[in-house]
C-alpha cells in the first residue's frame, strides 16, 4: 500500500503532511510531491527499509507549476535521495512542448 504523503506536517490535501517514520512503519511506501524538485524525499529515505517504495511524483505540466525541462536533473536528484520510482504527474494534460521536454528528459536518463 502506497500513501501520498508530504514530510511537512502542516500540509493538507492530496499529499497530507505526515511523520515519515510513522507512515513508513504502516505502509509499503509513499508517493511524494516533487513539483519544485525532489528534496522532500530525503526525510522519507532516512526511514526506508529494504523494499520500501519511495516514488517521486514530478509534475510535468508547466502551467501547473511543473518543470518538464528539468525532468532529467530532477529524476537524477530523486534517485540520489533514495527514490525507487518516478511518476509523471498530469502527463495527460501536458502541452506538446511539455511532452517534447519530457521525452528528452526521459531519453537522457
Amino acid at each position: 500500500m502506497l500513501l501520498h504523503a508530504d514530510p511537512v506536517s502542516y500540509h493538507c490535501g492530496a499529499d497530507a503532511g505526515t511523520d515519515p517514520a510513522h507512515v513508513l512503519s504502516v505502509a509499503d511506501g509513499v508517493v511524494v510531491p516533487c513539483t519544485q524538485g525532489p528534496d522532500r524525499l530525503a526525510p522519507f529515505a532516512r526511514h526506508a527499509r529494504a523494499g520500501t517504495v519511495l516514488a517521486a511524483n514530478l509534475t510535468v505540466v508547466s502551467g501547473l507549476g511543473g518543470r518538464p525541462a528539468a525532468l532529467a536533473r530532477d529524476a537524477a536528484r530523486a534517485r540520489s535521495l533514495g527514490a525507487t520510482e518516478l511518476r509523471l504527474y498530469h502527463a495527460g494534460l501536458a502541452s506538446d512542448a511539455d511532452l517534447e521536454a519530457v521525452a528528452a528528459g526521459l531519453a537522457a536518463l
